[in-house]
Order: C-alpha cells, then sequence, then structure tokens
C-alpha cells in the first residue's frame, strides 16, 4: 500500500521505496483514537508522521513507534515519545509491561508480514484489556486486481499499490475478518471502505453477471470489488 509503513526486513533503507512512502499522516486512522486514549503504538511508524498526528489529535496521548527501516526510526525518534527499530517477523518481546497500551495501529502493515496472525498473537498482550486495535488493509479483491488477472493473465507487482511488491499476504474482507476472530479480537466497532471506482463506465457488469449466475448479490458483490482498503477498528 502507498503508507508509511514497513516494520518487516524487506526493505532496508528508505531509497527503497517510493517519496513519501514514510510520511503519511492517514487521518482516516487518526479519527478513530479515542479522545481518552494515553498509550499509543504505531506499528509500522516510519518517520512518525501518524503518530505525530495523533499526539495533536489526541492531546496527552503518549505514541511509542516499531518500524524496521533505521533511517526512519531516527526521524520518527524526534516526532514520538519513543521509537524502535524491530523486525515483526521475528520479534519476540516488548520492553513494556503487558496491557500498557490502550490503541495499537496497524497503518498498512499485516500484508507486510510473513505470519500476520504470529505478530498479532505477539503484541496483543501489550494492549490493554479494553483497549482497541485499528488497521487498514488492502482488498485483493479489487477490480483493479481482479479485471487484470481476469483478462489479461496478469499479476504486476508495483513499487507501491494493492500489488506492492512488499506484499506477502492478501486479504479479503472475509479473510481479514477471520484474521482478527482467530486471534480474539472478535468486536469489530466498526470497518469502513475506501471506495475507488472505474472510471470506465460498465466494466464490472460481466463479472457482476457472472457473480449473479453463480447465486450471489449483485450490488454486494460490486460493492466488494470496488472496495480498495479496509479500515477495521476492534477489540476482545
Amino acid at each position: 500500500m502507498t503508507s508509511q509503513q514497513t516494520a518487516v526486513g524487506t526493505a532496508d533503507t528508505v531509497d527503497d521505496k517510493p517519496a513519501n512512502y514514510f510520511d503519511w499522516e492517514r487521518p482516516e486512522l487518526v479519527r478513530h483514537v479515542q479522545p481518552t486514549a494515553k498509550m499509543v503504538l504505531d506499528v509500522g511508524c516510519g518517520r512518525g508522521a501518524l503518530g505525530a498526528a495523533v499526539k495533536v489529535a489526541v492531546p496527552g496521548a503518549k505514541v511509542h513507534g516499531l518500524e524496521y527501516v533505521q533511517e526512519a526510526v531516527d526521524v520518527a525518534a524526534t516526532r514520538l515519545d519513543g521509537a524502535m527499530r524491530v523486525d515483526l517477523n521475528t520479534l519476540t518481546e516488548l520492553p513494556f509491561e503487558h496491557g500498557t497500551f490502550d490503541t495499537m495501529i496497524f497503518g498498512d502493515v499485516l500484508e507486510h508480514l510473513l505470519d500476520p496472525e504470529a505478530a498479532l498473537t505477539m503484541l496483543l498482550p501489550y494492549l490493554a484489556p479494553e483497549g482497541r486495535v485499528i488497521a487498514s488493509i488492502p482488498n485483493v479483491k479489487h477490480w483493479s486486481v481482479v479485471l487484470p488477472l481476469l483478462i489479461n493473465d496478469t499479476w504486476t507487482y508495483e513499487d507501491a499499490g494493492l500489488l506492492d511488491r512488499t506484499h506477502v499476504h492478501f486479504f479479503t474482507l472475509t479473510e481479514a475478518t477471520h484474521m482478527f476472530q482467530r486471534v480474539g479480537l472478535t468486536q469489530i466497532h466498526s470497518c469502513e471502505t475506501n471506495t475507488i471506482r472505474s472510471q470506465q463506465e460498465g466494466v464490472l457488469e460481466p463479472l457482476l453477471a457472472a457473480a449473479q449466475a453463480y447465486g450471489l448479490d449483485k450490488r454486494g458483490t460490486e460493492d466488494l470489488l470496488n472496495s480498495y482498503q479496509y479500515y477495521f477498528v476492534v477489540s476482545r
């Protein structure tokens, strides 16, 4: 995705990603941080732009960041209350007491991990019992992925986007929901959608007709195909 997050051992320097990849403030995620938040963990904090925006939106909140790229960590450390270089694929513990954080943010991070469920399982003990997880997850069912796959037999990786070459897991709405449920995050407080429609009129009609032939709801299928990204707020 086009975000500031990697936090995994896939990009060693800022130069390995497009300009601004590590600097998105992500207001669509920040607005879900509760005004009562005191301790926030930004997983994949990049240069700390999102965390800094949280500190402005929720005065008094302390934000700590986890990030893989050292250059980004160095900048984040000047903007947040703390920033650590970690590889989420191998991380086994944090230097905090269990239950420290009332909010954890995963802004386009989980799709980069070799085992996102294992990473969540490792981090969740550090979430307070009533704490919330805010996560943005790309939708591999978006028409911009599905149509080239069906029509052109192509699945082309890019420097950023739904087929970011550093993505190693791919999610649909159902699969993302199941992942959260399996790690114990069974309460979905909200699930919003970043909708991006094709500018080509009627381009989805043949696909929607095929979905109907299989007994699927046309409107529901169209909504899923137009969903570029999901924004989850979940808790235990």
